[in-house]
């Protein structure tokens, strides 16, 4: 029988019942590895968040009524760890999570024993990763997501010095585009050339739309208009602020527009101002968080990608539109020019400039042949580039390859 390389990840990202596309690019991922014998388990670290503190809106996501949602029957353990509120407390966040990890981490490997330990960001799961990695003799990988490198390390230099002393300690360092590992090679802290890898999607679900008009007809829009989506969080550093001012004079000036935006967060009222403002029914459509399974339902219906974030690793949604055939409108950061071509399969803009950005959306509007030709091109683009099994068999064969070098030996 062939042996199954068994992985611990360490995760704070993971879907729950209120977040249900929080951490599904790893779930994802985790799938297309059991294809090549490797087995992914998951630690996920939950910040405490005891009776009252959970009933405050800020913290209800890591209370009893958030219950982690596994998908495909993967094997979860969420634990709580201490985290005060506070961005300048994240410096304590891995350590911290590595003290809550630890006995479960060591009760689990002795149960069933794993191979490797995997940091599901750089801050702070591959911190702890790292901590837990050392006390089991197990070597480390680690992956570079976005925020955890391209922003945190920026606003605190304790961050800075974390990252660098993370990779000085991480056996294999990934990231999820090519911006990414350039940014781990910076540091000079990386003991190996960090690995690229694109993470994977399930392109049984997301592809193109065979009957657009017919899918709309069910959600009762109009089967002629012209839909832009957005998916994500609703949170600032998105670029809510800036779609808002954007989408406003188009959706007064083209009564056939509609902007749909799929998720949730503080920034949810600014889209519903606008969509009192513009006062059209259905200009401004708010699903909510829907089910990871319906997202690309709701790329289907649509007709071109909109995301203005301030910065990114390379955004998922990216990708599966790109998959579903739409063209991206999309702001020039992270990873994102490793996926958009501008003007080939889509518009890129400069971050936080609604005036660009409102521009590009015109012209995905107004110029058909372009947005076809650019959704079509996109397309191609990503199953050559970003073809699932592909990046998880470079991800399969350089974790394989870690273990029979057995890391750096720790523990030994």
């Amino acid at each position: 029988m062939m042996k199954t390389l068994r992985i611990l990840a360490i995760s704070h990202m993971f879907p729950s019942a209120l977040s249900k596309r929080h951490g599904i690019f790893i779930c994802r991922e985790a799938q297309y590895l059991r294809r090549h014998r490797i087995e992914m388990s998951f630690l996920v670290g939950r910040p405490w968040a005891p009776w009252p503190l959970h009933r405050i809106s800020r913290w209800r996501k890591y209370g009893p009524l958030n219950p982690l949602v596994p998908p495909a029957g993967l094997q979860t353990q969420a634990i709580p760890y201490l985290r005060p509120p506070g961005f300048g407390f994240r410096r304590f966040d891995g350590k911290s999570m590595a003290r809550s990890l630890l006995p479960a981490a060591q009760d689990w490997h002795k149960r069933e024993p794993f191979d490797l330990v995997l940091g599901v960001s750089m801050l702070p799961d591959a911190e702890a990763a790292a901590i837990v990695g050392e006390r089991l003799g197990l070597p480390v990988a680690s992956l570079a997501v976005g925020s955890d490198v391209m922003v945190y390390p920026n606003r605190m230099a304790a961050l800075q010095r974390q990252l660098g002393d993370t990779l000085e300690r991480v056996d294999l360092p990934v990231g999820v585009s090519q911006s990414l590992c350039e940014r781990l090679v910076q540091t000079r802290k990386c003991r190996r050339e960090p690995l690229c890898v694109y993470m994977s999607t399930d392109t049984r679900q997301f592809a193109p739309a065979v009957n657009k008009g017919a899918l709309r007809a069910r959600l009762g829009w109009p089967t002629e208009g012209i839909v832009a989506i957005y998916v994500g969080g609703m949170v600032a550093t998105k670029g809510i602020a800036e779609l808002a001012t954007a989408a406003e004079p188009l959706l007064r000036k083209y009564r056939n527009f509609q902007l749909v935006c799929v998720g949730d967060g503080p920034c949810l009222g600014r889209m519903t101002d606008l969509a009192n403002r513009i006062g059209r029914a259905a200009a401004v459509v708010l699903p909510g968080n829907v089910a990871p399974t319906d997202v690309s339902f709701y790329l289907q219906v649509s007709d071109f990608l909109v995301l203005p974030s301030h910065s990114e690793g390379l955004p998922q949604a990216v990708i599966e539109a790109m998959h579903c055939a739409l063209p991206v409108v999309a702001t020039r950061v992270g990873g994102v020019p490793e996926a958009v071509i501008d003007g080939r399969t889509g518009l890129l803009v400069e971050a936080k400039n609604d005036k660009q950005l409102r521009d590009a959306m015109e012209r995905m509007i107004g110029d058909q042949v372009f947005r076809l030709a650019a959704g079509r091109a996109g397309l191609a683009r990503a199953q050559e580039v970003f073809d699932s099994d592909h990046n998880a068999d470079r991800f399969a064969e350089a974790l394989w390859s870690l273990v029979k070098e057995g890391g750096s030996g720790k523990g030994n």
